[in-house]
């Protein structure tokens, strides 16, 4: 099972050299860091004359502790272009971390949601499996960015820190440490309270999504009925509920930005007190130099801890969008068994004693029956619509299972087959698959490589010979969104093109003839009756079809099938 840290850990694994040379340069970067404050420190000794023993380990640094100005000069102006460098090297490296995490997750979520098992997506419905991919994307992004990578860079600068200025004062380092630990503490319990919230505003506006998603799929309808109105009407309410939400998760998430620099300052203000403090009553003062060290280790040390105290609302929103991603990834799925290449040519496809309701349905729409398709031969199955024959192509092709009884593929059960296993062998005639991509070669062949184009083309044209030349698609034609700006007679024509051309050993179609003019139905029927013994054919249809030579032939009556 995919979790956050399994998803997280396997990609670092496959991209270590990546993260290696992130937390290489981010080292080098932040150790550069630590040396522009200490430098100009040794500056003001330069310029000053002032000197502390406590500055003496860190005068160790090359260069650094030389008598030349010009020498220390340079020192400086390289640590200036080298810290850039390794800056610049970190920044893109972890961008581009974040760049290839989102394209593998893109990848493994789109291949997954294509394996989720039909059933799923019949009981809620296409919107319920959207993922949000600018945006909940991003948010992983910036957890893997922001709430990972940096904040270990941060996390190690920070202590790099308060170790040289706990070395320097081991009173303000105390302090710095203390006052870390009670802002986290604070700003912990705030973020309890703002993730409950973005729970409920995630919810609503993956509700949002999947209202917007259904509406526009159903957009003939609603223009149809003139149900503009009542849609705007539920929408405004839907949006008012979200806006709400909004206003709740706006106040916390505004209240956590606006303590944190407040908790900063804080700070400053308690370290500003102590160096006063130690002046004025302790008779005690801190070395000049040593003080500027410390401002401006101070100063260095305070926009990188608002980042860190900052990171925790990149937590929170990340793991809601990695948790919304788990769910889809623990959908369903399909093919969880091995693919087998085999040919069910010369098998019989038998329903064994089958009962069968669609999910969330208490109407069975099979009960107890069985019927057996011989190899290459003609069956028909006729029924009226809704006997069920749209429940016989699914459980063929595995796109359900039945709920007692199997579909037996020779000597092999729909228990022991893959999805992938089934359909290599059924091809389908049938306007409930509907035709996709650009235009017609994509939607005959599933692709943009030339190879067919010229079988294709054939096989276009033979099936096209007896059409209205207005009505005649070249292969560069386009089709629409599923082929909505063809006639119906293109799309059979297209989805026959699309059967033939895969040359599977069974050939399924459902209402052969429907939508196609008189002479292009004779040909299908001599074209059909070539196949004979060749295929095993499946005619679907609501009476018995004509001149095909039909072997066998059931009826689908009272939830059975009988032979005839």
């Amino acid at each position: 099972m995919k979790t956050k840290w399994r998803l997280i850990t396997v990609f670092a694994k496959n991209n270590s050299k990546l993260f290696l040379a992130t937390f290489l340069s981010g080292l080098f970067y932040n150790v550069l860091t630590l040396l522009i404050p200490i430098s100009i420190g040794r500056f003001y000794e330069f310029n000053f004359g002032f000197s502390s023993h406590r500055l003496q380990i860190i005068k160790s640094v090359p260069f650094i502790n030389t008598d030349d100005f010009t020498t220390f000069l340079i020192f400086f102006f390289c640590i200036v272009g080298i810290r850039f460098v390794f800056e610049y090297i970190n920044k893109y490296l972890i961008a581009l971390i974040c760049e290839k995490f989102a394209k593998d997750l893109r990848e493994k979520l789109f291949a997954h949601q294509l394996q989720i098992a039909t059933e799923v997506y019949v009981q809620k419905g296409i919107g319920k499996y959207l993922l949000r991919y600018s945006g909940d994307l991003k948010s992983i992004q910036n957890y893997i960015s922001q709430g990972l990578l940096r904040f270990l860079q941060d996390i190690f600068l920070i202590t790099i820190l308060l170790i040289t200025i706990a070395y320097i004062n081991i009173q303000l380092g105390l302090i710095l440490s203390g006052s870390i630990v009670l802002f986290s503490l604070i700003l912990f319990f705030i973020n309890k309270f703002l993730y409950s919230i973005s729970v409920k505003r995630r919810n609503k506006r993956s509700g949002m999504l999947t209202f917007i998603n259904t509406r526009l799929r159903g957009i003939h309808t609603i223009k149809a009925f003139n149900k503009y109105s009542p849609e705007e009407k539920r929408y405004r309410k839907r949006s008012e509920e979200l806006l709400e939400i909004g206003k709740q998760y706006q106040k916390v998430a505004s209240l956590i930005q606006s303590v944190i620099p407040a908790l900063t300052y804080l700070m400053l203000g308690t370290l500003m007190w102590y160096v006063y403090y130690i002046k004025s009553f302790n008779d005690k003062t801190v070395d000049q130099s040593v003080l500027l060290i410390l401002i401006l280790l101070i100063i260095s040390f305070l926009p990188i801890l608002r980042r860190v105290l900052r990171v925790s609302i990149v937590w929170k929103l990340g793991n809601i969008s990695f948790e919304k991603l788990i769910n889809i990834f623990s959908l369903k799925a399909e093919n969880t068994l091995v693919f087998q290449d085999m040919n069910l040519a010369n098998k019989k496809l038998v329903f064994k004693e089958i009962s069968f309701r669609y999910p969330n349905s208490e109407q069975e729409v099979f009960k107890n029956t069985s019927l057996t398709i011989e190899p290459k031969k003609t069956t028909a199955i006729i029924g009226n619509s809704g006997a069920g024959k749209s429940a016989f192509v699914s459980l063929l092709l595995k796109m359900y299972l039945p709920g007692e009884g199997s579909v037996n593929y020779g000597s092999y059960s729909n228990d022991q087959l893959s999805e992938k296993t089934i359909r290599k062998n059924i091809a389908v005639v049938s306007k409930d698959f509907p035709l996709y991509g650009k235009d017609v070669y994509e939607a005959i062949v599933y692709s943009r490589k030339n190879h067919k184009k010229q079988k294709v083309a054939a096989l276009l044209k033979d099936l096209q010979q007896f059409e209205h030349p207005k009505d005649v698609l070249m292969l560069n034609d386009r089709i629409g969104d599923l082929g909505n700006i063809l006639t119906s007679s293109q799309q059979k024509i297209l989805i026959y093109c699309r059967a033939l051309l895969t040359n599977k050993p069974i050939l399924l179609i459902d209402e052969p003839f429907t939508d196609l003019n008189f002479e292009t139905v004779d040909y299908l029927k001599s074209l059909l009756s070539g196949l004979k013994s060749k295929k095993t054919l499946i005619i679907l249809d609501t009476s018995l079809p004509e001149g095909l030579g039909l072997d066998h032939y059931y009826e689908i009556n009272e939830r059975k099938f009988i032979k005839s």
